[in-house]
C-alpha cells in the first residue's frame, strides 16, 4: 500500500514541477537512486511511474543518459568543441596501437580531433583524468577502455557527472556494468568456448586455462571456457584454472614454478591473450616441456607474437583496428542521436597455427 501511494506521489511532484516551471522542457529528471532516497520507494516502482509518464508524452527516457522532461523530445547535441577524448590502459601493447590508428582515423575524417590518454590499468590514474575532463569540459565526448574492469571501480561518480553534461560516452573491449552503458567488443564467452572447441576436437580432456583476475574479459572468457567443457561431456571441476592480475602477467617467469606445478597432468591449455601464450611457450621450452607434443596451446587475440614464437600457436582472432573504426562510428552516432544503441559485438574465430597437437 505505501509503495503504491509512493507511485502517485512520484507522478504528481514531476507533474507539479513541470507545471511550476521548476523542471522545464529537456531538463533531467534526478537519477533514479536519487529519486529512491527522495521517497523512500524501490527503483521498481520509481521506474514504474517515470514509465507511465513516459507513456503520456510527459517524459523521455535516453538510453545511457537519462530521463528527460518532454516527450519525443530531441536531445541533439551540437558539437561545440570537435575534439573526443579517447582514454586507452596502455599505448605499447599489441592489441592498442591499431585499435587507436582506428579510432582516429574515423575521427579525423569526420573533422575532429583525439585527445588520448592512457591509464596504465590503474583507477588512480583514470580518476585523474577523468577529473581533467570535467575541469576543462572541451570535449563532445569519451571513448574509454576501462581499468580492471573485473572489480569494483570507485570512480563512477565522474562518469555519471560526464553523463549530467550530457557527453555521451562509449567503452571499448570491456565495461563497467554498474553503469549500463554502450560497449563495443569481441564476444569474450564465445571466443573462450571457441579456443577451448580447438583443443576438445583435437581429443584434449583434461584442459587448463590461464585466465585474467582483474578485467571482465578473463571471467568472460572462462565461462565461454566452462561451457565448452560441460557441452563436451567433461567435468569442470576437473580442469584447472590459473587467475593472474597485473603484477603476475608481468612477472610470469618468477612465478612459474608454481604455475607448471599446477598444470601437471594437463594436456591442453588455453591463455588468456597472446601475451601470456607467448611466454608460457618460452618457459616451457626452457623446461624441456615440447609444444604441442607434451602441451598443446591455444590463445586470443591472434596477434603477430602468434607468427614470431619460437612454436607459432593457434590463437581466436581480435578485430583490433575494426574494433577502434567501430567504436569511432558508433560514438559519433551518439553524439548525433542520443538515443542511438551503441553497443556492438564482434565474433571470433580460431586461425590454426603449430601449437595443438591431435590425441590419438
Amino acid at each position: 500500500m505505501a509503495e503504491a501511494t509512493g507511485y502517485r506521489a512520484v507522478i504528481d511532484w514531476i507533474r507539479q514541477a513541470v507545471a511550476s516551471g521548476e523542471l522545464r522542457r529537456g531538463d533531467r529528471l534526478p537519477s533514479e537512486k536519487e529519486l529512491c532516497e527522495q521517497f523512500g520507494l524501490s527503483r521498481q516502482t520509481i521506474r514504474h511511474a517515470t514509465g507511465e509518464l513516459e507513456k503520456e508524452g510527459l517524459l523521455t527516457r535516453v538510453r545511457g543518459s537519462g530521463t528527460y522532461v518532454g516527450g519525443s523530445i530531441s536531445l541533439q547535441r551540437t558539437p561545440k568543441y570537435k575534439n573526443i577524448a579517447v582514454v586507452s590502459t596502455y599505448v605499447d601493447s599489441y592489441i592498442f596501437p591499431p585499435t587507436i590508428r582506428g579510432i582516429e582515423s574515423v575521427l579525423a575524417e569526420a573533422g575532429y580531433s583525439t585527445q588520448l590518454s592512457f591509464t596504465d590499468d590503474l583507477i588512480s590514474r583514470e580518476r585523474l583524468i577523468l577529473t581533467n575532463l570535467l575541469e576543462k569540459g572541451n570535449i563532445d565526448g569519451l571513448i574509454i577502455e576501462p581499468s580492471k574492469s573485473a572489480l569494483p571501480n570507485p570512480n563512477l561518480d565522474l562518469y555519471r557527472r560526464l553523463l549530467e553534461n550530457r557527453i555521451p560516452i562509449l567503452f571499448f573491449n570491456a565495461s563497467y556494468e554498474e553503469l549500463k552503458l554502450p560497449c563495443v567488443r569481441i564476444d569474450d564467452v564465445q571466443t573462450g568456448r571457441q579456443a577451448a572447441e580447438v583443443l576438445i576436437r583435437a581429443g584434449h580432456t583434461s584442459l587448463f586455462a590461464i585466465l585474467h583476475l582483474e578485467d571482465i574479459q578473463g571471467k568472460l572468457r572462462y565461462k565461454g571456457f566452462v561451457e565448452a567443457v560441460d557441452a563436451a561431456g567433461l567435468r569442470p571441476e576437473d580442469q584447472g584454472f590459473f587467475w593472474l592480475d597485473n603484477i603476475g602477467l608481468r612477472n610470469l617467469e618468477r612465478i612459474s614454478d608454481y604455475l607448471f606445478e599446477r598444470m601437471k597432468g594437463h594436456t591442453g591449455v588455453m591463455c588468456y591473450n597472446d601475451e601470456v601464450a607467448f611466454k608460457l611457450i618460452q618457459l616451457a621450452q626452457k623446461r624441456g616441456i615440447g609444444i604441442p607434443e607434451d602441451l598443446s596451446v591455444v590463445s586470443i587475440d591472434n596477434s603477430n607474437l602468434a607468427d614470431i614464437c619460437p612454436v607459432p600457436f593457434t590463437s581466436c582472432f581480435h578485430p583490433k583496428e575494426k574494433l577502434g573504426i567501430k567504436a569511432a562510428e558508433n560514438l559519433l552516432k551518439m553524439i548525433e542521436d542520443p538515443a542511438y544503441d551503441g553497443n556492438y559485438m564482434f565474433t571470433s574465430m580460431p586461425f590454426y597455427r603449430e601449437s595443438v597437437r591431435t590425441l590419438n
